[in-house]
């Protein structure tokens, strides 16, 4: 939950918002220390990572943090079978890519992760097709999501998709990031 944006805020509001041990200490709050994440910022700024800290500085703050970048996932397949690439949300917060029949878990989109079902995605095509994957509506991340470009026949196949995330009943996108799907087939 979003700390107020105005009015009285004190310690133990931050403390509720972000967690943490009592006695509170405001040194406990730094951005990117134990209980803040890195990049926090509020409607005065960004949160310290270091030196003076006022609490004025967590107004419009929240304990989680979206996080996607650009990613270019490309798979080859020589003489047999399906190139398969692959981009991942999973409602228990991580990214996935998948390169063939390999996952490789390339991070998190969100922290805490056991916020994610607070939020939901929206993906755009911008050039190319995909074989598999919704787009253009916002689905909520209480379930995993996927987007997929395959190619079994000789040739490159490729789909650019746009991912935007938002906290469900908002219309502030939190982060936005840029998925190239490459599959190869070669004989």
């Amino acid at each position: 939950m979003t700390l107020q944006s105005s009015g009285a805020i004190s310690l133990a509001n931050v403390q509720t918002e972000f967690g943490g041990a009592n006695p509170i200490s405001m040194s406990e709050y730094y951005a990117g220390g134990t209980y803040v994440p890195s990049g926090t910022t509020g409607v005065n700024g960004a949160v310290p990572t270091s030196g003076a800290i006022s609490v004025s500085k967590f107004y419009g703050t929240t304990a989680e943090l979206v996080t996607i970048t650009d990613e270019f996932i490309t798979s080859t397949r020589v003489a047999s079978g399906t190139a398969v690439s692959a981009y991942v949300l999973k409602a228990t917060g991580d990214i996935n890519q998948i390169v063939n029949t390999d996952t490789t878990d390339i991070g998190d989109w969100i922290t805490p992760k056991s916020s994610a079902s607070n939020f939901e995605c929206y993906a755009t095509l911008s050039s190319g097709t995909l074989s598999s994957g919704t787009t253009g509506s916002w689905l909520a991340l209480t379930s995993e999501r996927s987007w997929t470009r395959n190619r079994s026949t000789t040739g490159t196949s490729t789909a650019v998709i746009v991912v935007e995330i938002r906290k469900v009943g908002t219309s502030t996108v939190l982060d936005t990031a840029t998925i190239t799907l490459e599959a190869n087939w070669e004989p």
